[in-house]
């Protein structure tokens, strides 16, 4: 266990950033060339798998805990959320994963004495191994000796005769790892399979019972209902998954699995959101930032302009249609962005030029060559994004490694967005980071390029108006003395 919980931590960074690359590679464009590279598909169904599995179940879980957390502080529910499953956790693989190591290395060991010693591998092969399904791994009886000379010595060959049969592992029969490795320990072997399966049934049961909760407290607007609606989603979500394995079985279960991945994807980049949210919220809340009626904030939020759509049609109208001018930016934003660009650049530049010189607002206005510069880089990256990934599909030239430098250039192109999203926020005071801001610029480029646009614009229309009442202030005097002097 020790030395278990020291790789893990040992190689803790290098696995986060394990990505497998070259063994995604195919052959002849960087794979490994001498058979030892991984499998390309452990990627996809290994770390791929969970990591779109748990980002899937972070909504009920997250709900869940939030729900039995009710009274805590946010530091204790962290502390206990993290702390306790992962020491639970070394603990478990660390007893049990290296309990199965070593008896997949002991079955090993006689497979291969029995071979030297008696020219047939199956020589200490359990005799009642007939109930063992095809294709899984053969167990063997653990014998008290070994005639070969390297074990003859007294201390050369120690085993516990109480930990038999052993079993070497097999892939064709994964689903029976954990009652092999139950079963070895003499005399406990049935016991421990029977405890194993009532704390298996338990898990499902209590997690049921948890998604039941969950499920209950969203249909209900987060508000406690009668005990018999949540026995109705109880019921309801075991009819549905007795539905599937009736209908497909095994099949249709992994086909739910591979939705609820694909549903990790874009709820990663809610989890995101979410989590600047909560920090705004925290800092609200320790009055280390102002409220939001009581600070400078975005004339068209991030989840506005077109979004206000959605919010239409769910309001069945009542909510109102975005205005025209957020949707035209918005389309704008995502044909053509360094129109936008150069206006939110120029529209900056403008209020800049109009701020007072030794206020502390006052900023050196950017010149009409240095947002060209900036225009052009803009305009080079986008373009390479989309026209290197229209090459890469069409294979011209059978280059198909283009995607990579596609997305290096889509990543400078919200890096520019991103800086001028800081500029903007900067001269008007509004709340926020440089990771907001890349994180805005990368996956809704389209509406912060409209956002600061509108922001600009939002602000060019009161001095405009100002200008306008002034001159017409000015003719009113003028016609008042000109009535004077008559």
């Amino acid at each position: 266990m020790v030395q278990s919980l020291g790789y893990h931590i040992q190689h803790f960074i290098e696995i986060g950033f394990y990505t497998d690359a070259f063994a995604q590679l195919a052959k002849g464009e960087g794979a490994p060339n001498d058979g030892l590279g991984a499998d390309p598909a452990w990627m996809d169904w290994w770390t791929i798998f969970y990591w779109g599995w748990w980002i899937s179940w972070a909504p009920f879980v997250g709900t869940f805990m939030a729900r039995i957390s009710r009274g805590r502080t946010i530091r204790n529910v962290l502390l206990y959320t993290l702390s306790v499953p992962f020491c639970y956790s070394i603990l478990w693989f660390g007893t049990f994963g290296g309990a199965a190591i070593r008896m997949h290395r002991r079955a090993t060991f006689l497979s291969d004495m029995g071979l030297q010693l008696h020219q047939d591998a199956d020589f200490y092969l359990h005799t009642s191994s007939d109930f063992r399904p095809a294709g899984a791994g053969k167990c063997y009886s653990v014998p008290e000796s070994l005639n070969h000379p390297d074990y003859a010595a007294v201390g050369k060959y120690v085993t516990d005769m109480k930990v038999s049969p052993v079993c070497a592992f097999s892939w064709k029969d994964d689903a029976g790892y954990w009652f092999d490795l139950m079963g070895q320990y003499h005399g406990m072997g049935p016991f421990l399979v029977v405890v194993s399966l009532f704390t298996t049934v338990l898990y499902f049961v209590t997690s049921s019972d948890s998604g039941s909760l969950v499920v209950d407290l969203i249909a209900n607007n987060g508000q406690e209902s009668h005990v018999v609606q949540r026995v109705f989603w109880a019921l309801t979500e075991g009819a549905v998954a007795i539905a599937l394995l009736r209908a497909g079985g095994q099949e249709s279960l992994k086909a739910l699995q591979s939705i609820s991945i694909c549903a990790g994807l874009p709820f990663t980049v809610i989890i995101m959101l979410m989590c600047s949210a909560l920090w705004r919220a925290l800092k609200i809340d320790q009055q280390h930032m102002p409220a939001r009626d009581q600070r400078v904030d975005w004339a068209l939020p991030l989840y506005g302009g077109i979004f206000d759509f959605l919010e239409f049609v769910l309001t069945s109208g009542k909510s109102g249609l975005p205005q025209s001018s957020t949707v035209r930016d918005f389309f704008l934003g995502l044909l053509a962005p360094p129109l936008l660009l150069w206006k939110a650049l120029r529209g900056l530049a403008a209020l800049q030029a109009q701020q007072p010189k030794g206020t502390s607002e006052n900023s050196q206005p950017s010149t009409v060559l240095q947002d060209g510069f900036m225009v052009a880089a803009c305009s080079l990256t986008y373009s390479a994004w989309i026209i290197l990934h229209i090459l890469t599909g069409a294979k011209v030239g059978g280059a198909s490694g283009l995607w990579g430098i596609a997305w290096t250039a889509f990543v400078g192109f919200a890096v520019l967005v991103a800086s001028v999203r800081h500029c903007v926020r900067g001269h008007f005071k509004i709340e926020g980071s440089g990771l907001e801001d890349l994180v805005a610029a990368l996956f809704f480029w389209p509406q912060t390029l409209a956002q600061m646009v509108q922001q600009v614009e939002n602000s060019q229309e009161p001095s405009m108006k100002s200008v306008k009442a002034g001159e017409e202030q000015l003719k009113v005097s003028v016609e008042q003395v000109r009535e004077l002097e008559i």
